[in-house]
């Protein structure tokens, strides 16, 4: 059996978005790409929103920072979302803001409520998705998981309807450098 390995980061200077995964799945880690998962939807919904202008694959990852994107995850261990162990996160928040610290997307668009919870270290407290709050210049927002296991919690026409918010919200930020920095 092959050893799952974390997925490197694509990332670079000043993004549009960072995407920010909770943890490699088991499927994702094999392939070596993000969102590889068969029942994931994450390619078809940056597609149907128009964050992208063409259906991708995961095996095309490395073609986001062509339009402004990244991705990481907020832990780097690949595991399945439900086996992820508290000493898999504590330093992921830390990590995560030393990233954002140097490389300075626009936003940082967390895929799924759990990665959310793990950054901010609040395991039982519910959030809602959108805008939370910004990190020296980053704008912190939360969209729907777009596993396929996640429809417990949103199903897909809400699942793009964030999306979409995102993309929206995301453009209405301007360019990279534009805003103020924030506290």
């Amino acid at each position: 059996m092959q050893e799952l390995k974390p997925l490197r980061d694509i990332i670079a200077g000043n993004l549009r978005i960072l995407f920010v995964g909770t943890s490699p799945g088991p499927k994702s880690s094999r392939a070596e790409h993000y969102f590889a998962g068969g029942p994931n939807v994450f390619w078809r919904l940056l597609f149907e929103s128009g964050l992208t202008p063409r259906r991708l694959t995961a095996q095309q990852d490395n073609e986001m920072i062509e339009y402004g994107y990244g991705l990481t995850d907020i832990v780097k261990k690949p595991t399945g979302i439900d086996r992820i162990r508290r000493l898999d996160t504590l330093s992921g928040a830390d990590k995560l803001n030393r990233r954002m610290a140097k490389f300075r997307p626009r936003v940082a668009a967390f895929v799924g409520k759990k990665g959310w919870q793990i950054y901010n270290r609040t395991p039982r407290k519910q959030y809602g998705y959108g805008y939370q709050r910004t990190f020296k210049n980053t704008h912190l927002y939360l969209i729907p998981s777009s596993s396929g296991q996640s429809y417990r919690d949103t199903k897909y026409p809400e699942k793009l309807r964030w999306y979409k918010a995102l993309h929206e919200y995301a453009c209405g930020l301007g360019t990279p450098n534009s805003a103020p920095d924030q506290p």
